[in-house]
């Protein structure tokens, strides 16, 4: 009898322990797992501070000769009337947190690998006020800023290639978004090296300005903008060339190597965005106008090292430039119809009959007009194709080599652009 009692209570005994194991086992699961799932969720809200994005522009080009010049990315043709480019491969890697932002973007093509975006910015609280500092948009006009994800030609205009080619500087700027009284409103301002993405060469910094009013009028957005750019390039050599009507370029000879001569942009915007029965219609405009140090070759942006390296003296010009550029979504479709207008004047003070006749005058003084027009077809947001013909005009120039008709540098583009 006392051994069956002793064993029932050993049995007893052994459930009771065995039921406190497993309570006490379930209570460190508990906490095991609420320690997890807090660590878990410290990660998550630490990535949440990240963001990743991206594109890819594959494109096929057919050019109207193999010795088109291609002004944009991928350069002239050189012998092949047609090819594959990648135009841009973007990872974009964006860190926010409260007040603070980084962004770090480079751009991977079969041209290489170069950084597009290295820059931090500071925000207020109320959105009003920023600050910013690396590398990153030049605040100058509308296209600049424009991204490739969103562009509606396959390149920004030969206007803003040649003045801003990447786009790009490394500086600092103050933005304002918005005013009491002066609602709709912004305005940017930044010194920068002048460079672009380049190491500095100078002691001088550049100044670029934009002031900007985006707006309802009736069931329209409206919106204007005014530019300006004042800066400089180093003259390489101890000489530099300034145009005189009638006799083409002069050659000054009292120049000091390292000395500036001046690079003065003033630029006017518009812009307007009307949704209809017929759609969505989109249409921006840009006017520029200034002085432009070049070479010889060229009256594409020279700063940074290049016209240094090479010592080719400067030629400063007048030139003038626009482009216009009407976007219509089709009604409720995903098509999409483009046409453009873009001209280019390096050396408004010359005609074309003068080219190659006045002394020190030739292809870097000859005016360009693109008419292009193109379709797009939004297959969904990750994806978009695009068709796009740009019928590029050269002057007509009699007395130079090369120009005295249109050059044959049409260029038809198709692109499919994968976004993520």
């Amino acid at each position: 009898m006392i051994r069956k009692s002793a064993l029932l209570m050993l049995i007893m005994f052994i459930a009771t322990a065995r039921e406190r194991l497993h309570a006490e086992a379930k209570d460190t699961l508990a906490v095991s797992t609420e320690k997890r799932i807090e660590r878990i969720e410290k990660k998550l809200k630490k990535l949440g501070d990240f963001s990743l994005s991206g594109y890819i522009l594959l494109q096929w080009q057919l050019a109207e000769s193999p010795d088109a010049m291609g002004f944009a990315a991928g350069g002239a043709f050189n012998g092949a009337n047609n090819r594959f480019t990648i135009r841009e491969g973007r990872i974009k890697l964006t860190y926010t947190k409260g007040i603070v932002q980084a962004v770090f973007q480079p751009d991977f093509t079969e041209r290489g690998v170069s950084v597009k975006d290295v820059y931090m910015r500071l925000t207020s609280k109320n959105k009003l006020v920023s600050g910013q500092g690396g590398i990153f948009d030049r605040p100058f006009g509308y296209e600049i800023s424009h991204s490739a994800v969103l562009r509606e030609s396959p390149e920004r205009s030969r206007l803003f290639l040649s003045l801003f080619p990447g786009e790009r500087d490394v500086g600092a700027a103050v933005h304002l978004n918005g005013f009491k009284k002066l609602e709709g409103f912004s305005l940017s301002a930044g010194v920068f090296n002048g460079n672009g993405v380049g190491r500095e060469t100078d002691k001088y910094k550049d100044f670029i300005g934009r002031l900007s009013w985006l707006g309802n009028v009736r069931s329209a957005e409206v919106g204007g903008a005014f530019s300006y750019y004042e800066g400089s390039v180093p003259n390489p050599v101890d000489n530099n060339y300034i145009y005189v009507p009638g006799i083409g370029f002069s050659r000054r000879s009292d120049i000091e190597v390292g000395s500036r001569t001046i690079r003065r942009y003033f630029g006017f915007s518009a812009k307007y965005k009307q949704e209809w029965v017929g759609g969505k219609t989109n249409i921006r405009a840009e006017y520029v106008f200034g002085q432009q140090p070049g070479n010889f070759e060229t009256n594409a942006d020279p700063s940074g090292s290049s016209v240094a390296v090479a010592g080719l003296p400067l030629y400063l010009r007048d030139f003038h430039g626009m482009y216009l550029i009407l976007v219509h979504d089709i009604a409720k479709t995903r098509h999409t119809i483009v046409g453009k207008f873009d001209f280019y004047d390096p050396n408004r003070r010359i005609s074309g009959s003068e080219i190659g006749l006045l002394q020190n005058t030739g292809a870097a003084d000859v005016r360009y007009i693109t008419y292009g027009v193109g379709y797009i077809f939004r297959w969904n947001k990750h994806l978009r194709l695009m068709a796009y013909y740009d019928f590029v005009n050269s002057e007509n120039c009699p007395n130079l080599a090369g120009y005295e008709t249109r050059r044959l540098e049409n260029v038809f583009t198709a692109r499919v652009q994968v976004n993520f």
